[in-house]
């Protein structure tokens, strides 16, 4: 069976009035003992997937999770456990689970290439405090679970504060609205890292990655418009809210923060590029995630960049200081920016679009899927949908907005008439990057990044050798783009640190003027070479 449930971080100062609240209406408390076990080389953990002996109300029963259609929907499937066992509790039994969809996916994550099972080994417990109420809501049956306790690997532990609304009956709109309760309410944010995750990062703290890269959406050949980009829009949600997560729980990564930031900026890409096909998402999600795109950008312009760069500067002979600027009280919290209600509340928008039911079958749109509403009205009909504007101050690019011409085309033709069309600007800015200003050039770097991205995810509708070939081509000038921007970012920050009283400074902005000439020639060629590489989607 599959499971849908929400997950959360709560901050300190939110426990005593959450546990008060469901005490005050009736919360049942328990204590539950978890031993969760993997193949030595971590098989489960690399699938996503988790094998659990748990033991509640003296009894012992047997779970596997594995990863579902959305990051709130997961397989799980749980089976008693009866006997008597001693106090460290009974090993996995998988035939227990013979017949089930469970069973085919734990015997694909722990079969070898010869057919054999991994062996499986016991890797980590946890012990918790289990505060639960079931709550009604406009005819759903949702449980509130508020977990607090300590997860054990070997002689490491870490504690675990958390709380989990799972659905058990009715609408996934009245989840939503409780998560919604709880954000406003307590300052909770959403969060999908397992208590099997932190298991396994506790127990192979160098194995077990932090960062989450983006994963290829899983595209239908015959897929309408509006079903590619939910599940575009799917996979863009997997990368965030995993990266998001992280930073939430106070890991300030600076590979996780990029991952994030990487993950709201292909979220953008698709809503701006796969417009027509977005409705009934609203646009009120995309500010707030701009707003801590832009946040996080420049977190990681006064350290990673300032990082790199301080480094070129003192194998260049620079008599200091360092480029960043003395801290002050706008220095940005990313901890602050992604528990922050309006991000919160943007990424519970984005879910309840996913979570809820598409409002048309591929079978009903056919062959002529439009990426808006279809073609003129039928007098009498109702209106079709209108796509809400972007934000005040949103990235817009009004030749770049969904064209009214591909209305009637098919999914393939639309996707790679956006993408034809970004090629075709790319194509231009390779003949006059020189002569463009730095907001210009800026400007070239954030169309070559929505090429890419959207390159990378609707490439699964095209051939493969194709597509990679193609982004292939795009990586270098991302680079050289990249590298130029940095040097434009250090030269700020050593124009601050002169602005402070610091006169020394001036080696600083003298190296770095002296370095943009050769980074402009460097990115004019590889744009030449991004203008030439061959459309995969012709």
């Amino acid at each position: 069976m599959s499971e849908i449930e929400l997950k959360f971080g709560v901050p300190e100062e939110a426990v005593v009035a959450i546990e008060r609240a469901l005490r005050r209406r009736g919360g049942r408390a328990r204590a539950i003992e978890s031993h969760y076990w993997d193949s030595a080389d971590r098989r489960l953990a690399k699938a996503g997937m988790s094998l659990r002996l748990r033991k509640a109300g003296g009894r012992w029963e047997q779970t596997v999770k594995a990863a579902g259609p959305s990051p709130a929907e997961r397989l799980e499937e749980t089976v008693p456990r009866p006997g008597r066992w001693e106090p460290e509790g009974p090993p996995p039994n998988l035939a227990l689970h013979a017949g089930t969809p469970a069973e085919a996916v734990i015997a694909a994550a722990l079969a070898s290439r010869h057919g054999v099972m991994a062996p499986l080994v016991p890797v980590y417990t946890s012990v918790i405090r289990r505060l639960a109420l079931d709550i009604e809501l406009n005819g759903a049956r949702i449980e509130v679970a508020f977990d607090r306790g300590t997860i054990h690997a070997g002689e490491r532990s870490q504690s675990v504060c958390e709380v989990e609304a799972e659905l058990k009956h009715g609408d996934v709109t009245a989840l939503v609205e409780v998560a919604r309760a709880g954000v406003e309410a307590h300052g909770l944010w959403l969060s999908t890292t397992s208590k099997a995750a932190r298991g396994d990062r506790l127990a192979h703290p160098v194995d077990a990655p932090r960062a989450v890269k983006a994963r290829p959406a899983q595209l239908d050949d015959d897929g309408s418009g509006p079903e590619i980009f939910r599940a575009v829009i799917r996979s863009c949600l997997d990368q965030v809210l995993a990266n998001a997560s992280v930073v939430a729980d106070g890991d300030l990564d600076d590979e996780a923060i990029h991952q994030l930031r990487v993950g709201v900026r292909r979220m953008r890409t698709a809503w701006r590029e796969l417009a027509g096909w977005r409705s009934p998402l609203a646009a009120g999600w995309e500010a707030p995630a701009a707003e801590l795109f832009r946040a996080l950008g420049g977190y990681r312009d006064r350290r990673t960049v300032a990082a790199a760069m301080q480094r070129l500067l003192a194998d260049a002979g620079s008599p200091g200081p360092a480029l960043r600027a003395a801290a002050t009280g706008d220095d940005v919290d990313p901890l602050m920016w992604v528990r922050g209600r309006p991000f919160q509340h943007a990424l519970l928008d984005v879910l309840a679009f996913l979570l809820a039911p598409p409002p048309l079958r591929a079978s009903d749109l056919a062959d002529n899927a439009a990426p808006a509403a279809a073609a003129a009205p039928t007098p009498g009909a109702a209106p079709a949908p209108v796509t809400a504007p972007a934000p005040a101050g949103a990235d817009r690019d009004p030749d770049i907005e969904a064209d009214a011409a591909t209305a009637t085309a098919r999914p393939t033709r639309v996707v790679a008439a956006h993408l034809a069309k970004l090629h075709a600007r790319l194509k231009r800015d390779a003949r006059r990057f020189s002569k463009l200003d730095e907001l210009e050039r800026h400007g070239v770097r954030k169309r070559l990044k929505r090429l890419r991205y959207l390159g990378e995810l609707v490439g699964p509708l095209y051939r493969s050798g194709r597509v990679e070939r193609f982004l292939d081509q795009l990586e270098p000038a991302q680079d050289e783009l990249g590298h130029y921007m940095d040097l434009v970012v250090a030269l700020r920050l050593a124009h601050d640190v002169i602005d402070s009283g610091d006169p020394r400074g001036w080696f600083n902005v003298g190296w770095l003027k002296a370095q943009l000439p050769g980074a402009v020639a460097r990115c004019a060629k590889s744009l030449r070479r991004v203008a030439a590489a061959r459309p995969f989607w012709r």
